[in-house]
């Protein structure tokens, strides 16, 4: 068996990337750039080891893998994705210092036993990430999308409508379920309910009191509780009429 890579450039840069030049440091466009002759320490080190944070946001057929991009002052960094038994090439994007980098992983397997190493390569040296996860272990959808609450005419009642996240692939197969959480405050104490999952896209919330701002947000999880749930929404605050 092998194992693929990819890095945030072109696949050839890869394979440079590992054999580093001893005399300079690869660019973007493949050429070798001469050390900085700075007095700062850290601008000679090597790279530290990526903080990888993986979550599967289409169980089960991608993961997503991101950590954060390093300072402007450390020597260039090339990034390299490997993950095995490999479905398809990893595919690393990265953006401007202060964001995160991001890897993609397609075709993955239900119930398989993934080994992942994501390695930050300078001139100066190397290190990795290595982590071992199932996409059972990492499923996370996204939030629901389309989020609207409105109140019942006539009733002290608010309606919640949602979404579902739309990069949840297959809801047929693998269907999720909901949470919706309200909130308010009364005289300055916090109050906030959470209800039990349901699978239903609505949700009447009964039970208000007149005149009261509510936040609603709601959030997603597989249907059999694999990983962990979304993010919750943005909040939406609605409030209730008088009597």
């Amino acid at each position: 068996m092998y194992v693929q890579h990819c890095v945030c450039v072109l696949f050839w840069l890869c394979v440079c990337a590992v054999v580093t030049l001893l005399s300079g440091v690869l660019s973007s466009d493949g050429t070798v750039l001469a050390v900085p002759s700075g007095e700062n320490r850290a601008e000679r080190d090597p790279p530290s080891p990526p903080e990888v944070r993986c979550w599967s946001p289409s169980y089960p057929f991608k993961a997503l893998c991101s950590w954060p991009e390093p300072p402007q002052t450390q020597l260039p960094i090339q990034y390299i994705a490997t993950y095995s038994p490999e479905s398809s090439l990893p595919r690393v994007n990265g953006s401007s210092p202060g964001a995160r980098w991001l890897c993609v992983l397609n075709g993955l397997k239900l119930y398989t036993s993934y080994k992942l190493n994501i390695t930050g390569v300078n001139h100066m040296g190397s290190a990795s990430h290595l982590q071992a996860f199932t996409v059972e272990d990492i499923v996370k959808p996204d939030p629901p999308v389309n989020v609207t609450v409105q109140v019942i005419p006539g009733k002290l009642r608010l309606l919640v409508k949602w979404a579902p996240p739309p990069s949840w692939s297959d809801r047929t197969l693998f269907p999720l379920k909901y949470q919706v959480r309200y909130h308010w405050d009364n005289k300055g104490t916090p109050h906030e309910i959470t209800l039990d999952p349901f699978e239903d896209t609505k949700k009447v919330l009964p039970g208000l009191s007149p005149e009261r701002s509510y936040q609603v947000q709601v959030c997603s999880m597989e249907l059999m509780g694999l990983g962990q749930s979304s993010d919750w929404s943005l909040p939406i605050t609605v409030t209730t009429p008088a009597h």
